[in-house]
C-alpha cells in the first residue's frame, strides 16, 4: 500500500501538465467527419477529456489528503471506467492515440493514475 501511495504521490506532478489542446483540436481536425456525425451533446472533445482527468485528479487528492472515505460515490463510479468506455462516443479513435504524442502521454498518466486508485481503495 505504501508503493502505491509513493507511485502516486511522484504521478501527481507528472498529471499537472498543460492539458494536450493542441492534440484535442488536431484529432477533431483529423477526424471531422466523425465528429460531424456526432450530436452536438456528444461533441465535447475538449471538456469530456478534462473531465475525465479532472476526475482522477480529485480522486487523487483525496486519497493522498487521507480522506479515501470521503470520496462521493458517483466519483468512484466514474473512476471504474476508462475515458473510452466512459465516453463511448470518441471510440473510433482511440487506436489512434499514440499518433497524438501530448493526448497519448497525458492519456497514459491519467490511466496509471486511475488504475492504481483502484488498486489502493479496492
Amino acid at each position: 500500500m505504501e508503493n502505491i501511495i509513493k507511485q502516486l504521490t511522484d504521478l501527481k506532478n507528472e498529471l499537472n501538465k498543460p492539458f494536450p489542446y493542441k492534440d484535442t483540436d488536431k484529432i477533431q481536425e483529423d477526424f471531422r467527419s466523425k465528429f460531424l456525425n456526432l450530436s452536438e451533446e456528444d461533441d465535447c472533445l475538449t471538456g469530456d477529456f478534462n473531465t475525465y482527468c479532472m476526475n482522477i485528479s480529485g480522486t487523487l487528492n483525496y486519497v493522498l489528503a487521507g480522506k479515501t472515505t470521503k470520496i462521493p460515490k458517483s466519483q468512484m463510479e466514474f473512476l471504474q471506467m476508462s475515458f473510452f468506455d466512459f465516453f463511448k462516443q470518441y471510440k473510433f479513435f482511440e487506436h489512434k492515440i499514440c499518433d497524438y504524442q501530448d493526448f497519448f502521454e497525458e492519456y497514459n498518466n491519467f490511466e496509471v493514475t486511475r488504475k492504481l486508485l483502484l488498486k489502493l481503495i479496492e
